[in-house]
């Protein structure tokens, strides 16, 4: 009479890369999951060929690193937007204020000549004209 198993445990059917499926315990699959997925070496788990298999592809240690690295990556180039975006605001405010400070002392933005009736109409007129900041 053949021997008889009893087993009180859950069975899965996992396929081994020859192709042959088989069961396993529930819990020795959960175990090499954990692994894989900690990047840890993992448990081989033999096929009735006698093949060891183990899990491939991405852990979820490796996809989480991905992830930071992606996110970090996006945090540089904001920073960096926002940094170039300051510069721009200086020298757009640094070239408004030489553009007030040369027409307050009367010479034109277009061709660069003095005008003396237009230098003497800021200074009595509009006095505070090149003290105005762009803020």
């Amino acid at each position: 009479m053949p021997e008889t198993i009893t087993y009180t445990g859950t069975l899965v059917v996992e396929e081994c890369w020859c192709g042959i499926q088989h069961a396993v315990p529930q819990s020795l699959v959960d175990e090499q999951r954990r692994q894989f997925n900690r990047g840890q070496q993992q448990t081989p788990i033999y096929c009735p060929l006698g093949h060891p298999w183990i899990r491939s592809g991405e852990s979820e240690t490796e996809r989480e690193r991905k992830r930071r690295e992606r996110a970090e990556a996006r945090e540089t180039a904001l920073r960096d937007q926002l940094e170039a975006a300051e510069r721009s605001a200086r020298a757009y405010k640094g070239q408004a204020t030489r553009l007030r400070n040369r027409a307050a002392a009367g010479v034109c933005p277009c061709c660069t000549r003095t005008f003396q009736n237009l230098q003497r109409h800021m200074a009595s007129q509009h006095p505070t004209f090149a003290e105005k900041s762009d803020a």
